[in-house]
């Protein structure tokens, strides 16, 4: 048994062919389950508390230039054991770039660019949790994997 609430609040702003956002959630996610010790409601591996994203979009032509910044107060991962959890968040945060030239060479139209995602390769856990519970045990086995490590992209594109 799960529940989970929250609010989301979003702002937009357009100006000249430019465009710029921010967004922040607030939320909270419980689970209760019967193999659990206590009948009470407990944080869900997805329990992320708060998440800040920004993002600007530039159009300079013939370049167009973009940043996004993501921020969350990080998820419950759990350090212990099923009979002595310890819990710690650790925060995520991660800045992704862009670039794009468009041109037009007689009847060849294209464009080429560069993105950056994670650019300062900041080691973020991703929210995925698989728990094994065996149900003859009080163990649990948790494994976690890294979000996006920094990933350089080139891009080309051409139309005829």
């Amino acid at each position: 048994e799960d529940r989970s609430y929250g609010i989301d609040l979003f702002i937009k702003k357009d100006y000249r062919g430019h465009s710029a956002w921010l967004s922040y959630s607030l939320s909270k996610t419980e689970e209760k389950f019967p193999y659990f010790l206590k009948n009470e409601w407990e944080r869900s591996p997805q329990d992320q508390r708060h998440e800040l994203k920004g993002a600007v979009l530039v159009n300079i032509k013939p370049f167009c230039l973009s940043a996004n910044y993501v921020f969350g107060s990080g998820f419950p991962l759990n350090a212990g054991t099923i009979l002595r959890p310890k819990y710690f968040e650790p925060e995520y945060n991660r800045l992704d770039v862009a670039a794009i030239y468009r041109f037009h060479i007689k009847k060849v139209m294209g464009e080429t660019g560069i993105s950056i995602m994670n650019v300062f390769n900041t080691q973020n856990i991703r929210y995925s949790n698989f728990e094994k519970v065996p149900l003859d045990q009080t163990n649990t086995v948790n494994i976690y994997s890294e979000a996006v490590p920094f990933s350089p992209r080139l891009t080309l594109k051409l139309s005829f």
